[in-house]
């Protein structure tokens, strides 16, 4: 399977790969990229649009929040591979609020803290998506789906995912680096006594 993240202007900026078969030789790496850095941010549309982005570990556990219905969503190039584009796309378009969607074991955990305090030093107020343990979102829609993950209850998927964003814990509230435009001056010293 090949994803391209595509810019504003339609050019590729990386692509990813993904083997989809269990029967690979040993060694044989199961997620590609483009030599180099990685560069760009894929769906960079949702930026645009929406001021809250659902932020995945990967590209398929994001095409798993997208195909549900849910557009603001994106990708880091995996637990570790947040991007300085991934920041400076969040500026250019305002993103105020992101919900951090990493799988929930050790190396999304590892990846959501150091994720989150990066947004909130960038003005934006940060959320995790707490999955089942050891899931990521597209094992949690498959179960979802077979009405494994609600107890034998076949839910809908949209419906489901939608319920763990709502339900998102609160990690850190973005710091705003200048106060808003409606807000008045105030002058400290002629306001004391």
């Amino acid at each position: 399977l090949v994803i391209a993240t595509l810019d504003e202007h339609g050019n590729v900026q990386e692509v990813y790969g993904r083997k989809i078969l269990d029967n690979l030789r040993v060694g044989t790496p199961r997620h590609l990229y483009l030599k180099g850095g990685h560069k760009g941010v894929w769906n960079v549309e949702a930026l645009a649009s929406a001021k809250d982005v659902i932020l995945c570990e990967a590209h398929i556990d994001a095409l798993t929040f997208w195909c549900a219905g849910h557009r603001n969503v994106t990708t880091s190039y995996g637990a570790q591979g947040f991007t300085e584009d991934h920041l400076a796309a969040f500026a250019k378009y305002g993103t105020q609020k992101v919900l951090i969607a990493y799988d929930r074991d050790e190396a999304g955990d590892k990846g959501a803290a150091a994720v989150a305090p990066r947004l909130a030093a960038a003005g934006i107020d940060v959320y995790r998506v707490l999955f089942p343990h050891e899931m990521d979102a597209n094992e949690y829609a498959r179960a979802v789906h077979r009405g494994a993950a609600q107890g034998g209850q076949v839910t809908p998927t949209s419906e489901a995912l939608g319920l763990l964003l709502r339900s998102a814990q609160f990690v850190l509230k973005g710091k705003r680096t200048t106060p808003p435009a409606s807000a008045p001056s105030i002058d400290v010293a002629a306001a004391s006594p």
